[in-house]
C-alpha cells in the first residue's frame, strides 16, 4: 500500500511540475509542412530504417523486433504553438516474418507528441512505443482514434475497440493522456453491448446499448477534466441519456461508472 501511494504521488507531482528540459529530435520542424517528409522522419527517429521487403520501418523496442507504419496525425495549437499528436501502428513479426494471426494477438501502438523548438521538433511525450492494442496482429483502424481536450490545454487520444465472441459484442474506448513526458493508458470505458448472435428465433430477446464518449467542454479541471458518455441507442427505456465520467485522483485513471456499466447490461 505504501509503495502504491508513493507511486501515485510521484505521478501527481510529475503532472504539475514545470516542463523538463526539452529533448530535441533530429526531425526538422519544417517537415511538419510536408506529410511525406514528416512521416519518414518520425518513423526513422523512433523505429529505425525503412525495410523495403516488409514495407515498414523496422526496429527493436523492448527486445521485440517491430514492423511499424504511419497511422494517424493530428495537430492542434497549444499556447499559440503547434503540437503534433502522432499515432504509429504495426506488429511484431513472427519467425517467418509474417503478422501474428490469432484473435488474441494484438498489434503494436506508438504514441508520440512533438512540438517545434527552433529548427527541430522537440519530444514532448511518448508511450513505450510498443503498446499492445487490437487483435489479429493489427491495431484499431485510423478512424478509431480521436484527439480530444481532456483538460485545459491538455490533449489526449480516445481509441475505440470492440470484441465479438459466442454471439455477444462488447466495445469501448481506451483513453491515453500525457503526464509529464510520458503518454499513459488512463483507462477503458465500455460503451457498447449487443447479443445479436444469440437472440431471436426462440433464443431470447435481443438487446443493443450504445454510448459515445465526449470531452466535457464546460470542465475546467487541470490536467484532466470529466468525460461524458452520451446515449446513442438502447433497447431499454430506463438507461440514462448521459453519464459523467470523472478522472479519479486516487488511481490516476478514468474508471467505469456503475451507472454506465448497468446501462450496458441486458
Amino acid at each position: 500500500m505504501i509503495r502504491l501511494f508513493f507511486f501515485a504521488m510521484c505521478l501527481v507531482v510529475t503532472a504539475v511540475m514545470p516542463a523538463r528540459t526539452q529533448v530535441l529530435t533530429s526531425i526538422p520542424a519544417a517537415a511538419a509542412d510536408d506529410p511525406k517528409s514528416f512521416w519518414g522522419a518520425v518513423m526513422t527517429e523512433f523505429y529505425g530504417p525503412y525495410d523495403k521487403r516488409l514495407k515498414c520501418w523496422k526496429g527493436t523496442v523492448k527486445q521485440d523486433t517491430l514492423c511499424m507504419r504511419p497511422h494517424v496525425l493530428a495537430s492542434v495549437m497549444v499556447d499559440g504553438k503547434p503540437r503534433h499528436f502522432v499515432v504509429m501502428s504495426g506488429y511484431a513479426p513472427g519467425p517467418d516474418g509474417a503478422r501474428p494471426d490469432c484473435h488474441a494477438c494484438g498489434g503494436k501502438l506508438g504514441l508520440v507528441v512533438l512540438a517545434p523548438a527552433g529548427e527541430r521538433l522537440a519530444l514532448v511525450a511518448r508511450n513505450d512505443l510498443a503498446t499492445d492494442a487490437g487483435s489479429w496482429g493489427s491495431t484499431p483502424p485510423e478512424e478509431a482514434f480521436r484527439l480530444v481536450e481532456l483538460g485545459k490545454g491538455n490533449y489526449g487520444w480516445l481509441m475505440e475497440s470492440a470484441y465479438t465472441g459466442q454471439g455477444y459484442t462488447e466495445g469501448g474506448v481506451s483513453i491515453f493522456g500525457v503526464i509529464g513526458d510520458r503518454v499513459f493508458d488512463l483507462g477503458f470505458i465500455g460503451t457498447y453491448a449487443d447479443n445479436g448472435g444469440t437472440c431471436g428465433d426462440g433464443m431470447g430477446a435481443c438487446y443493443t446499448h450504445s454510448y459515445e464518449i465526449l470531452a466535457d467542454p464546460a470542465s475546467s479541471a487541470e490536467p484532466f477534466g470529466d468525460l461524458i458518455a452520451r446515449k446513442l441507442e438502447s433497447t431499454r427505456g430506463d438507461t440514462p441519456d448521459m453519464v459523467r465520467i470523472p478522472y479519479a485522483q486516487d488511481t490516476l485513471r478514468y474508471e467505469m461508472p456503475a451507472a454506465l456499466e448497468a446501462a450496458l447490461g441486458n
